[in-house]
């Protein structure tokens, strides 16, 4: 079984900022209209954060804190049911699959390897630099 979301994000800021994954759709998230559109949206969370978030709290309910969007302030509330994966941008975090919606893709497909560079032409030799070097 996996931890409480609330006990991760409590680990997780101990030592980095959070990266909160979640859907903006779920019922009892609070943020501007124009963020509750897609199934997905990425929030940073931290307590040495340029950015101060001076009323940043983490209950029961979920996290709660003002947030400046598009240089505004706004009073949001996540709740965990709305939560579906968190990091801390390097290399600690959690998935609870159970939560992630139905419309957002697993993980993007690997990327395929770079094609090698073409061959040179045979019989062409490479023209001096016309470039002299100076002492």
């Amino acid at each position: 079984m996996l931890p409480e979301k609330k006990q991760v994000m409590l680990e997780l800021l101990k030592d980095a900022w959070v990266y909160v994954v979640l859907d903006p759709r779920r019922d009892g998230v609070v943020l501007p209209p124009h963020l509750r559109r897609e199934p997905r949206l990425v929030l940073q969370y931290g307590y040495n954060m340029p950015m101060p978030i001076a009323d940043l709290t983490i209950d029961d309910e979920g996290i709660k804190a003002t947030l400046s969007f598009q240089r505004s302030p706004h009073s949001t509330l996540i709740p965990w049911s709305a939560v579906f994966a968190m990091h801390d941008g390097d290399k600690r975090g959690m998935v609870w699959e159970e939560d992630v919606p139905k419309d957002v893709e697993a993980a993007p497909p690997e990327p395929s390897p770079e094609p090698p560079p073409p061959p040179a032409k045979p019989g062409k030799k490479p023209r001096p630099s016309h470039l002299k070097l100076v002492p």
